[in-house]
């Protein structure tokens, strides 16, 4: 399960408008119009981790997803181990 509070860079805490501040400054940092000069791979992960940042504001933004989002991610259990260790090494090795 994406920890869509990680994608975003914000705490399980933050407000509607830091959520909003979060996805706006990552989309502007992954949309292919800013990324002129890099590439063809690192296009498509930034493509990839636009997709992540696009879905991460979708349900934070909507109280009802957020809300049922946070029940879920604290009942858990990681049943793909290899994702799970993907998805930490993306938030630490992340495209600059």
């Amino acid at each position: 399960m994406i920890n869509h509070f990680s994608v975003l860079g914000v705490k399980p805490s933050a407000n509607e408008d830091d959520i909003k501040k979060a996805y706006k400054r990552l989309s502007n940092k992954y949309h292919p119009d800013k990324l002129l000069g890099v590439s063809e791979d690192d296009k498509v992960e930034a493509e990839v981790r636009l997709q992540r940042v696009k879905k991460a504001y979708e349900v934070l933004s909507n109280p009802k997803l957020k809300s049922a989002f946070v029940r879920d991610f604290n009942n858990v259990i990681v049943t793909d181990p290899a994702a799970a260790m993907r998805e930490l090494w993306d938030q630490f090795y992340s495209i600059s």
